[in-house]
């Protein structure tokens, strides 16, 4: 019996060295790698108190056990490269995920990915500069660079740590309790990384959107893989969805309105709205339009709201058929734009973001930029800018550039900037009307926060004046303008931070300024007296539950457009409309059951 006890604790502990010989052999990696990854796990449980994901424990010791294991192919001469080459971007992705945590209240994910490389060089850097100021962000980056400069300090005098260890009076208690963790490790990290190969090996978005685990993508080096996984997976569905744009067929189109305008504005939280109740006037030019008084009429609804609040994925929402809810994947859906030029509407558009030049990034296909795509382009407008302005008011002057080219019936889409962050530069110096000191009623945000609203406020202002522009073009015609944005935006309202939160995150307040948004229809004199059925319609449907994924169902309506893909019951607008539909955000929270708590 004593012989096979000491043959078996023999036997566990060449097995515990075996397993903890990458560590020992690269202990510095190992300490301040886990250190480095552990403190982005834990970083939210401290500072915004949330849950910690304990398996985080456990699946960095794994991870980082997996580097050491590869460092164990080369001899010690050469080691020193491959490890410089893995620690830096080790430590930047560790530093742009506590960046994340601090600018969007959650870990580097596909979701930032795809914002960051969806974004245009001004847009990146007014981001960046807006945040980096934070005086939270010091505390979190000050740790990560202390563990890089003591990885890069202590590398000098390694043998001393490791000298230290061997030397210690319970070397091999110590052995045995980080085999034991490495044994734990493995155990319970494994179906992660088995879940996280299946989610790269997937072949379709539509196959991993059905799938999907997150807590295998639990670090931002497996979101990363991920996210570049799901960009490749993006670009092929493009291909596919010009496939299917290539067949569309009309049934009729009677050019009901002449003149449709689609105007779509950015990062506008409908509580900050003068239309909508809020106390500083900062829509004065929409109420104004509220009354009839010979040149139109503005109508507002008040139960709108948006299917995300990622601009890229609205994008993909409102320009398909395709419901959020519907099963089909969204490659092989027809977009809006396509169904009119192909009906014969001449099909402008122009924006202050999603500018068509040479000098985009390689990954802007995918996402709301997806109409970047030089054939879906090509099939959906006629004329787009090719300079982004630096205010809106300057697309009115290409707008107004392009009159030699419209003809009877046309569909002119405008995409603003808005109160994209940052709130202070969309607005030029002579309408920042808002200051700080109109907010001394605000007890409950710092002086600093103050100047964000007082920005943001005057962006919205700024945003009234553009698009009240936009309207006067139309006012001698027959026409219709829809306004709506992409999304909302967080600015320092009900606990809200700066900022949108993660997919995931659904509370009654984040779904008030994020996903509540404004919306309305303005219809010109002549449009009331050339289409008085629809005037009433409109007037019938004010206070309809609905969500922006049913847009073009509005639009063909409006355009007389008659084909397969049309649907009565999601045309908001219809006396067939359908009041009871489940409002899905991003296709798995029922919203009306979250702010009915």
């Amino acid at each position: 019996m004593i012989f096979i006890l000491n043959k078996f604790i023999s036997f566990a502990t060449k097995l515990s060295d075996l397993l903890i010989k990458p560590i020992l052999d690269n202990l510095l990696v190992f300490s301040s790698f886990y250190l480095a990854g552990f403190t982005t796990a834990i970083f939210p449980t401290i500072v915004f108190h949330t849950k910690l994901l304990r398996i985080s424990f456990f699946t960095w010791i794994f991870d980082v056990y997996i580097i050491c294991l590869f460092l164990q192919l080369f001899p010690s001469k050469v080691k020193k490269w491959p490890t410089i080459l893995i620690a830096i971007p080790f430590y930047f992705l560790a530093i742009i995920d506590i960046y994340c945590l601090i600018t969007h209240y959650t870990h580097f994910n596909p979701e930032i990915l795809n914002l960051i490389l969806d974004t245009n060089r001004r847009e990146a850097h007014e981001y960046f500069v807006q945040y980096i100021q934070s005086e939270t962000i010091i505390l979190p980056m000050g740790i990560i660079l202390i563990i890089i400069i003591l990885h890069f300090l202590i590398r000098r005098k390694k043998n001393l740590l490791t000298s230290f260890i061997f030397h210690t009076r319970f070397i091999t208690i110590l052995k045995s309790v980080v085999a034991l963790l490495v044994i734990s490790s493995i155990y319970l990290s494994l179906p992660f990384r088995i879940s996280f190969i299946k989610l790269l090996n997937a072949e379709t978005i539509f196959e991993i959107d059905n799938y999907v685990s997150y807590q295998a993508l639990n670090t931002p080096f497996h979101n990363l893989l991920f996210g570049l996984k799901l960009r490749n997976l993006e670009r092929k569905e493009l291909g596919k969805l010009a496939e299917v744009q290539q067949n569309i067929q009309i049934d009729s189109c009677s050019n009901t309105s002449p003149e449709i305008v689609f105007i779509i504005g950015e990062s506008y939280i409908k509580s900050h709205s003068q239309l909508y109740g809020y106390s500083k006037a900062t829509t004065p030019l929409e109420v104004q339009r509220t009354v009839d008084t010979g040149n139109g009429i503005l109508i507002p609804f008040t139960n709108v709201i948006t299917t995300s609040n990622y601009t890229s994925t609205v994008f993909k929402n409102i320009f398909s058929l395709k419901s959020i809810d519907e099963p089909k994947p969204w490659g092989q859906s027809l977009l809006f734009p396509v169904l009119f030029k192909k009906a014969g509407y001449h099909v402008t558009f122009i924006t202050s973001q999603y500018v068509n030049d040479n000098h985009r990034d390689v990954f802007d296909l995918s996402g709301g930029l997806f109409l970047n795509n030089n054939d879906i382009s090509s099939l959906a407008f006629d004329c787009r800018n090719d300079k982004a302005p630096r205010y809106d008011e300057t697309l009115l002057e290409f707008y107004d550039s392009l009159k030699i080219f419209k003809k009877e019936h046309n569909l002119t889409i405008f995409h603003l900037i808005g109160q994209h962050i940052d709130f202070y530069k969309r607005s030029p110096e002579k309408w920042k009307k808002f200051k700080v000191k109109d907010y001394q009623d605000r007890q409950d945000i710092n002086e600093k926060e103050k100047s964000f609203v007082a920005d943001y406020d005057n962006a919205t202002l700024y945003n009234d004046y553009v698009v009240d522009q936009i309207i006067k073009r139309f006012e001698d015609k027959d026409a219709v303008v829809i306004y709506m944005p992409d999304h909302g935006e967080g600015c320092y309202d009900g606990g809200h931070k700066l900022g949108r939160m993660p997919k995931g995150e659904y509370s009654k307040s984040i779904l008030q300024n994020e996903y509540d948004i404004p919306f309305w229809i303005w219809c010109s004199k002549l449009y009331q007296e050339n289409h008085p059925q629809i005037i009433q319609q409109i007037k019938d449907s004010p206070n309809r539950p609905f969500m922006t994924d049913d847009i073009p169902h509005l639009l063909l309506y409006l355009g007389g457009i008659k084909c397969q893909v049309y649907q009565e019951k999601k045309n908001l607008i219809s006396p067939n409309y359908d009041v009871n539909r489940k409002r899905l955000l991003n296709g798995e929270v029922d919203y009306d059951s979250i702010i009915r708590r």
